[in-house]
């Protein structure tokens, strides 16, 4: 974006009406991907399974939630905030129906840089206080390493595409869409619990790798726009056949970890059946995107298949 538009975009945004900044406000936050809540869901009834819930953790988790939530807000102020000053939301939402543009608010001209920036900050400290208030609430039990990698996870989820620029380094967007969403099932569940169980780890993971397949496939239709601004995703770094490659080792972590999940932990195989569907529906997701190069409806398969397999594995962990 040049400076003229630039401040002409702030001028507008000014006079923007209330009820328009707040729906500005939501589409920042990318509030509307709720999708980032099901680590902490699958968290909650692996506590359950553990006779964990109860009078004396509903408090952490309340606020691991809160938590949750507050740092995906952040998290997408930093990211929206980085793609409007290096003008890669600019390249790649060129031509875009314009319901799909109205998503990105500075763009749009809805809210301005200082807006953002304010919400981002009110954000991220609401995030930082609620996870430290979650491990004030468990009276000492909380082990150090979970604080530490919850922090390492809050601070990563503001890098992303501001200060260090996580998402521009070689493997930097892909570790650290891996981590940060990974977190989000984990940390509240070792906090909690007090250790990290088998099941704890491997859907951690796994909503951690379906969420990178999104993204990914994303990467892939950004190329040009990313390539501009160097940002180096895997879809920049490698040739079209190498990163057809790496789709399709993503796809086969997850059925791996499936399959180690239902075969190696306390679950019955046969609880197995409910992610059958997220299995073939990701295979569909190949066809078109490293079958067909169709990368745009690969990325929205993403969404649908993280609650498909989101709700399998919640099945399982109440029928077990």
């Amino acid at each position: 974006m040049t400076a003229t538009s630039a401040s002409g975009t702030t001028s507008d945004a000014t006079k923007t009406p209330l009820g328009t900044k707040l729906i500005g406000y939501v589409q920042l936050g990318k509030v509307r991907i709720y999708h980032h809540a099901y680590g902490w869901i699958l968290a909650l009834l692996l506590l359950r399974l553990d006779g964990r819930v109860g009078g004396d953790t509903a408090a952490a988790l309340a606020l691991t939630l809160l938590m949750v939530c507050a740092t995906q807000w952040s998290g997408g102020a930093a990211d929206d905030l980085g793609g409007y000053r290096d003008g890669s939301d600019a390249r790649n939402y060129a031509g875009r129906p314009a319901s799909t543009v109205a998503k990105k608010p500075l763009l749009t001209g809805v809210l301005t840089e200082r807006d953002a920036v304010r919400f981002g900050i009110a954000m991220w400290v609401i995030a930082i206080a609620a996870g430290l208030g979650a491990v004030a609430s468990l009276d000492g039990t909380a082990p150090l390493a979970a604080v530490l990698v919850m922090l390492v996870g809050q601070i990563a989820s503001v890098q992303y595409s501001m200060g260090l620029k996580l998402s521009y380094l070689p493997g930097g967007l892909e570790v650290t869409i891996f981590y940060v969403i990974g977190c989000i099932g984990l940390v509240p569940y070792w906090l909690i619990a007090g250790h990290v169980s088998t099941e704890s780890l491997i859907a951690s993971a796994l909503v951690g790798l379906w969420f990178l397949l999104i993204v990914s496939y994303g990467n892939a239709s950004d190329k040009e726009g990313d390539a501009e601004v160097n940002r180096y995703t895997m879809a920049v770094l490698l040739p079209s056949k190498g990163f057809k490659v790496f789709l399709t080792l993503l796809f086969a972590a997850s059925v791996t970890l499936l399959t180690l999940l239902f075969t190696t932990t306390r679950f019955d195989p046969l609880l197995g059946l409910t992610v059958v569907p997220v299995v073939v529906l990701h295979a569909v997701q190949l066809y078109y995107g490293a079958g067909k190069e169709e990368w745009r409806k690969a990325r929205f398969i993403g969404l649908s298949s993280v609650d498909l397999g989101c709700l399998g594995l919640a099945l399982a962990f109440v029928l077990a």
